[in-house]
């Protein structure tokens, strides 16, 4: 039996974030400013009432240093990228005065990262310890390289491991985020972007090996598909036939 999943109706009213990974491999298409304008502009069709919504836009510059491409070409070329997409998005976006500059934060993923050292390193030896000793798991790490245009080497595998591990840890609430708007005080945080989730990260919130639970954030085990327009329920996900 297929399955369905929903588009959202309405955003929880309490103060909550959009956390939104920008890929550097997509920043110039399906992930544009003009893209990324589009994709806020559908989710603020979901408020009708709100004690605070505050976006977090996460470059993943720094998972493209698992590359063997010198690291000062790598470093020029995504600096110009995100400075370039970070001011189109905010001047496209802020021509509706509907929106409030402060609630929109932009960080890399190495930023976040070392916010958050000593929890991140925590996870992430565990998530490699669970790659090492559990074949399906690693099956659908090697799977999301391949469709990642990555290899299923050193690089590649760690490419996916680091960047699945951040997301399971935003939702479940272990991250800071340092939102000027949601200072902190968030309730909910919900994973957006555009296309279907990895399948490793799908496994690896469904075997939860640090046994984390945010049960404030009713979207804890959720990913919103931006392009399609749908909400996964990572719980429901039958991996097989995904």
């Amino acid at each position: 039996m297929p399955q369905v999943f929903f588009d959202i109706n309405q955003l929880p009213q309490e103060e909550g974030i959009i956390f939104m990974g920008v890929s550097m491999s997509k920043i110039g298409n399906t992930q544009s400013a003009e893209k990324c304008v589009k994709y806020t502009e559908h989710l603020g069709t979901k408020i009708t009432k709100t004690e605070g919504i505050g976006m977090v836009m996460c470059y993943g510059d720094y998972l493209y240093f698992h590359s063997e491409e010198k690291a000062n070409i790598l470093r020029d070329r995504y600096k110009e990228l995100m400075i370039s997409h970070k001011s189109g998005f905010l001047n496209l976006l802020l021509k509706n005065n509907a929106w409030i500059k402060k609630a929109f934060s932009f960080s890399t993923f190495g930023q976040i990262m070392l916010d958050n050292g000593e929890v991140f390193k925590a996870a992430l030896d565990k998530v490699t310890s669970l790659y090492m000793n559990d074949e399906r798991f690693k099956i659908y790490v090697h799977e999301d390289a391949s469709l990642a245009k990555k290899e299923a080497n050193d690089l590649g595998v760690m490419f996916i491991l680091e960047e699945i591990t951040l997301f399971y840890l935003a939702a479940k609430g272990e991250l800071n985020f340092n939102n000027h708007f949601v200072a902190g005080t968030e309730k909910w945080i919900l994973q957006a972007y555009p296309g279907k989730p990895l399948k490793s990260e799908i496994y690896l919130f469904q075997i939860n090996p640090l046994k984390l639970s945010n049960p404030k954030n009713k979207y804890e085990n959720h990913f919103y598909d931006l392009e399609k327009k749908i909400l996964y329920d990572y719980l429901k996900v039958d991996l097989f036939i995904l």
